[in-house]
């Protein structure tokens, strides 16, 4: 006879599924193939089914990441972490040149770009190292020199190439995560006061100077307006031109004209808001809060604090993503190259961002198995 018990926990399990993140995820998706679609036609490209092969890899990712063993993931942090940065160090030595840029590794049949696996790699090693290193009466800034050296260290190595996009995405994500830890009150103010007082060492020693020319022609919209510029203005011609209701799929003219560059990647929200108009964009950017509004409640259901900080982790690298390649598109940040999750053109991102997804649901399985035990 049929155990009724058995099939309530059953049904119980399935409802429990986030089903709510995975449908977020397939929109974008959907929304990406279409968009990419869009670029292909002018240019006789298979860009669209590219990306349709990635996001299907990236779904295999996801979900085997989401049923891994809570204890198997947590073990192998450290690895993964050693892992990447032997990579991001082998790029240095042995990565393909493209445009004064050496970032990915050649494999053969595709490139690889380890500084967006990096991202990940931060994220489980400092929820690790929280989670380890708990302090209840709040961290002091001695206590943070471990959490200084886990993102120092890929984050030099990915400057090296040079990359001030990722560099900057991992010291977001980072103090995304340390923000939302409890700091000593001398720890805080000195880690304020540090920031402002570094900002033009940085300029001056760090930077590079296309990467300085990028920050002035944001703050003058006039200098060098077909150089460093151009691809600001033309993103902001194609995002004004879309209007409320955009002129339709296949039908923007920055892109068949060659005025868009990196409208694929870079810019494929510019390519978005032209086609799809204000109401499309912004629906793609609701679709993006809604998936870091889930990420934050995944933090607050999570069981322990490795599952906590590992959500807020995937949360900041969602945000910042957004953040920045919108900012970038609207020519009110600077243009770093970093690209839009899940819609812009990418195989590497995509997996890494599946990835970052399947950890969300790997954390809520947890949480919904801990409550089934209790109950």
């Amino acid at each position: 006879s049929s155990d009724p018990n058995k099939s309530v926990r059953i049904h119980s399990s399935f409802v429990r599924i986030p089903w709510f993140i995975i449908g977020l995820v397939v929109a974008l998706c959907i929304i990406s193939v279409l968009n990419l679609h869009s670029t292909s036609l002018g240019a006789t490209s298979d860009v669209h089914l590219r990306q349709l092969g990635w996001m299907v890899l990236g779904f295999v990712v996801m979900l085997t990441v989401a049923v891994l063993d809570e204890r198997l993931v947590q073990e192998g942090v450290w690895f993964f972490y050693g892992a990447v940065v032997i990579l991001l160090a082998l790029v240095l030595v042995f990565g393909v040149k493209v445009n004064g840029a050496t970032r990915w590794l050649d494999l053969g049949v595709t490139r690889f770009q380890p500084s967006e696996l990096a991202k990940v790699a931060v994220i489980l090693a400092l929820a690790s190292w929280f989670q380890h290193a708990g302090r209840p009466d709040g961290y002091s800034l001695r206590d943070l020199v471990p959490v200084a050296a886990i993102l120092g260290v890929p984050m030099f190595l990915i400057l090296r190439e040079p990359d001030l996009g990722h560099t900057l995405m991992l010291l977001f994500i980072g103090g995304t995560m340390v923000s939302f830890e409890k700091l000593e009150r001398r720890a805080l103010i000195i880690l304020s006061v540090s920031t402002v007082l570094l900002a033009p060492v940085i300029w001056t020693t760090v930077l590079r100077d296309y990467q300085k020319d990028r920050v002035l022609t944001l703050l003058d919209k006039n200098t060098d307006a077909l150089g460093t510029g151009w691809h600001a203005r033309q993103a902001q011609v194609a995002v004004g031109s879309g209007g409320m209701f955009g002129k339709g799929h296949g039908e923007g003219t920055q892109v068949a004209g060659g005025f868009l560059p990196e409208n694929h990647n870079d810019f494929v929200f510019a390519h978005l808001a032209e086609e799809q108009g204000f109401f499309g964009a912004s629906a793609v950017l609701l679709l993006y809060f809604l998936l870091i509004i889930a990420a934050l409640q995944c933090a607050g259901r999570a069981k322990d604090r490795f599952g906590a900080g590992v959500a807020v982790g995937v949360a900041a690298l969602i945000f910042w993503h957004v953040i920045m390649n919108v900012g970038m598109v609207l020519n009110v940040l600077p243009v770093t190259g970093v690209t839009l999750p899940l819609l812009s053109y990418g195989g590497t991102s995509a997996l890494t961002v599946m990835f970052a997804i399947g950890l969300l649901l790997n954390i809520d399985k947890r949480r919904s198995m801990f409550r089934t035990q209790i109950d």
